[in-house]
């Protein structure tokens, strides 16, 4: 009797599983992918910071700003004249600190699928002895589910990127000049409304 319920049992099993021996195909990774690179050369950094806000990713976006506790000079952002005097207080020392507000404000806006993107065009290069200064022309898109009339999605202008790197050789932004150019908001819009 045991024979047969031993026997019964195992072809229950064998009828249940398809392959049992099969090896299954791997799960996908759990965290986020970042495609973050060495900061070698100040082109890197504007990769970065591209690379971070069309995956929203808050740690790469603020690695590409400079950090006093390995740079020389700390994170500077100078609005548009015509947003900052809108804005005189909010933009009169901006920094790291107001950087870090408006991402995570921007980011409860965003929903997952969204898609964030922003085009550089190179305007000019100045290379000076210990920095860099990059004037790009922008084009960036936010798609946000912020209702509000000042919540800009589309953004065109001008920023001047000032760069300088560490003793290890690593380029980061230490000063950001934003302009409007046209009729679109500029970034500084973007910086006003969820900043606040």
């Amino acid at each position: 009797m045991q024979h047969l319920y031993f026997i019964f049992l195992i072809a229950l099993m064998i009828t249940a599983c398809e392959l049992p021996f099969q090896t299954r195909e791997p799960e996908e990774p759990i965290s986020d992918q970042s495609s973050w690179i060495q900061p070698t050369s100040p082109h890197y950094v504007m990769t970065n910071l591209r690379n971070a806000i069309s995956e929203k990713n808050i740690a790469n976006y603020m690695r590409c700003l400079a950090d006093t506790s390995q740079y020389a000079r700390p994170f500077r952002f100078l609005a548009d004249p015509a947003v900052a005097n809108r804005n005189p207080s909010l933009f009169a020392y901006w920094g790291k600190e107001e950087e870090i507000t408006m991402m995570n404000q921007l980011l409860l806006f965003l929903p997952k699928d969204s898609l964030s993107v922003v085009k550089f065009t190179l305007q000019s290069e100045t290379n000076l002895v210990d920095s860099v200064i990059l004037v790009q022309d922008y084009d960036l898109d936010i798609h946000h589910n912020c209702k509000e009339t000042d919540c800009p999605r589309h953004m065109q202008g001008q920023s001047e990127f000032r760069l300088l790197k560490n003793n290890q050789d690593l380029w980061t932004i230490y000063r950001w000049n934003d302009s409007a150019s046209g009729e679109e908001p500029s970034w500084s819009a973007l910086k006003a409304h969820f900043g606040k």
